[in-house]
């Protein structure tokens, strides 16, 4: 755990960091790397780890290979399994903090609520949630894209007379208190396609209410064998190998998504896990409707099979409203239910705006994304200077470790050259950035799939595509390692 804040006198740093998840750890740790100490990492929780450590829902485990959503810099750490659960990967985040030294750095239960930039300090003023105030040089942004969580605007929700637990509110302990209970999910996308699974044992009957159907992938969700864990162990190469099958396999899925020769191998494969589901009309009702990477692709070997179960049902007919006994659908039919479970996800368009950021002459962050959230290389904004953002505008896409470090490798470069040189205020220049989201945006649009119907998860309230980067995670970091002092406006005067 990190410091308690209560007992701080520290106000102020050159760089403060707003989050300790995995963007916010790698930064610190590269910035002690660079020779910057003087570093404070601001989290809003009781612990680090970001979204792994407030999400507890059950059957919580990562998408992407555990040999790619560990930092470069740390692979020696003992996974228990290809695809990590939760309480792995915060364990790993947690032995990060402790290897690379960065723990006093951390100030936990310290929730930013704003930050203003001060054009003649050169410095922003944070305010956290209980009246502490911060003040840094540099500010970088880690909160990433899951911050606020949907609560659907259903008719009645607010009448239901059991509890409605959404999956980023899920409390510790064990599942005792759904033993016997009708339960009925809302949602079956990325966190229902884990949670139906895990919890349908448990409960008297479950029904789960599916708005859109969505693709599926198979996942291996077992642990590792004594032996293979001994070998990944004993030899550095098994596990330098298993990150580059896991990153072609990535690429593979999310890449050429407009290929009609990988499109159909992929439909095959995902059509072939449903083929799990016995049933022929529940089948059917499951079989995804959208094209090919319209949706977040999903991973699950397990979702399928729970509708196998006499306890499970599934419902297609549209909610209309909630009652305080039940769920009524537009077909008129009442659905008993004692608990619900709202898996309706993120607002994952919002960014580093969940925070009441305010720049260069008032402008508000939110104000300025009115239209969608954008920024140059998805980390800086014109009219927000000595501000950088990990997880930013259009970065989503391949292994996040990987972009989560080349992002980092960037902005402790600019923080570097803005500490040591003596400048006042670097701000990216306006035409710098709208040239790079013209490019970016035609980019985008050329991959058909992101456009078609069914695309609500990347896209802004405008329905601007906001979360998808078109390039892949080797072409992204090649565009951040050019030489592009040029693209920014250094204004001198600051403390060398």
């Amino acid at each position: 755990m990190g410091a308690d804040n209560s007992e701080v006198d520290e106000t102020g740093a050159d760089v403060i960091v707003i989050g300790a998840g995995p963007g916010g750890i790698c930064t610190a740790i590269q910035l002690r790397q660079a020779g910057i100490d003087d570093v404070l990492v601001l989290e809003r929780s009781a612990g680090v780890g970001g979204t792994w450590f407030n999400n507890r829902y059950p059957g919580l485990t990562c998408d992407v290979s555990t040999d790619l959503y560990s930092f470069s810099f740390f692979l020696d750490h003992e996974w228990v399994r290809p695809f990590a659960t939760r309480a792995e990967i915060v364990e790993y985040m947690e032995a990060a903090v402790d290897r690379f030294g960065i723990r006093d750095t951390i100030r936990l239960d310290t929730h930013v609520v704003s930050a203003r930039w001060d054009d003649a300090d050169g410095r922003w003023t944070l305010d956290d949630s209980r009246g502490g105030r911060w003040s840094a040089r540099v500010l970088v942004g880690a909160v990433g894209m899951f911050n606020e969580f949907v609560r659907p605007p259903v008719p009645g929700l607010d009448t239901f007379a059991g509890p409605v637990t959404h999956t980023a509110e899920w409390p510790d302990g064990d599942l005792g208190f759904l033993a016997g209970k009708r339960v009925s999910v809302i949602g079956t996308a990325a966190s229902a396609t884990q949670v139906v699974p895990t919890i349908a044992p448990h409960t008297g009957h479950l029904t789960v209410f599916q708005r859109t159907s969505n693709w599926v992938f198979p996942k291996d969700h077992g642990p590792y064998t004594e032996e293979q864990r001994r070998a990944r162990r004993e030899d550095p190469s098994v596990v330098e190998a298993g990150r580059s099958t896991a990153a072609r396999e990535l690429d593979e899925l999310f890449a050429d998504l407009d290929n009609e020769a990988k499109t159909a191998e992929q439909t095959a494969i995902a059509l072939a896990n449903l083929e799990a589901v016995q049933d022929p009309a529940t089948r059917e009702a499951l079989r995804p409707t959208a094209r090919l990477g319209a949706q977040r692709p999903l991973l699950s070997s397990q979702f399928y099979e729970a509708f196998n179960r006499a306890d499970v049902t599934l419902v297609t007919s549209s909610i209309a409203e909630v009652t305080p006994t039940a769920v009524r659908t537009a077909d008129g039919v009442e659905h008993p239910s004692e608990h619900i479970v709202l898996a309706t996800g993120y607002l994952a368009h919002k960014f580093l705006s969940v925070v009441d950021v305010v720049g260069r002459d008032g402008v508000a962050l939110r104000d300025q994304w009115a239209d969608g959230a954008y920024a140059y290389l998805g980390m800086t904004v014109e009219n927000f200077p000595n501000l950088f953002m990990l997880y930013g505008p259009n970065t989503n896409g391949g292994s996040i470790i990987d972009k989560l470090e080349t992002q980092t490798r960037y902005i402790v470069g600019k923080t570097v050259y803005l500490l040591k040189n003596g400048v006042h205020a670097l701000e990216v220049r306006p035409e710098v950035v709208a040239a790079f989201n013209e490019r970016l945006q035609a980019d985008i649009g050329a991959v058909a799939a992101w456009q078609a119907e069914g695309s609500r998860y990347y896209r802004a309230p405008t329905g601007r595509v906001v979360t998808q980067c078109p390039y892949t995670v080797v072409e992204y970091d090649r565009m951040t390692r050019r030489d592009d002092l040029d693209a920014y406006l250094a204004t001198p005067g600051g403390r060398p």
